[in-house]
């Protein structure tokens, strides 16, 4: 019987997750707490993530390689190059730039094998607490019901997010009884890489 709750209790979760996304467009959007809160733009190279390089014409020179966790990879000619922070194209184009130093006129495609780099993590309070890896941008709400929602002794009103990469704020609150009662649904904002939601 308590199984079937907690299920029923994620799936009611999930829902007004999903309701909340389509009501957005009729609140009046609130003041973010700072310009790098709501996490957008093109993916960015961390550690971890595996990279397919190719080489047109060059075969020898295509391969995969992984970054490091001191953010650089390993290239053949080129030895060195630091990926950590780069988008797709960026690194493209740096790897492009290194082997003109030995090949005509290289063309260079990389294409992103898998991610390891987007985890978040989920600690406090809540059902199933942990590291999860992402393939993509989550909101608050989404990382909580990926933890299996909030136990009994949570403090509802007292949740927050924290990452030392962002700049400017870096604890984030987000009052989870607001949310369910569609109070300042603005502060269920977007997590980014290595954001860490603690529920007290």
């Amino acid at each position: 019987m308590q199984r079937m709750l907690h299920m029923i209790w994620v799936v009611f979760l999930m829902a007004w997750c999903v309701a909340g996304s389509a009501q957005a467009s009729e609140v009046e959007p609130l003041a973010a707490p700072t310009a790098d809160v709501n996490w957008t733009g093109p993916f960015r190279l961390g550690a971890g993530d595996v990279l397919n390089v190719f080489i047109w014409k060059h075969k020898e020179l295509s391969t995969i390689v992984t970054v490091r966790p001191d953010g650089k990879i390993n290239y053949p000619l080129i030895g060195e190059i630091e990926a950590k922070g780069l988008t797709l194209g960026e690194i493209e184009e740096r790897i492009n730039k290194q082997l003109k130093q030995h090949i005509q006129d290289p063309q260079v495609t990389v294409i992103l094998e898998a991610t390891h780099s987007f985890r978040i993590f989920v600690l406090g309070e809540v059902m199933q607490p942990g590291v999860f890896d992402l393939k993509g941008p989550v909101t608050v709400i989404q990382a909580l019901a990926m933890a299996r929602g909030l136990t009994t002794f949570a403090s509802r009103n007292k949740i927050f997010i924290v990452n030392p990469g962002r700049s400017g704020e870096q604890r984030i609150p987000f009052n989870y009884s607001k949310f369910v009662q569609g109070e300042d649904s603005n502060q269920n904002v977007m997590l980014r890489p290595g954001d860490t939601v603690i529920v007290p």
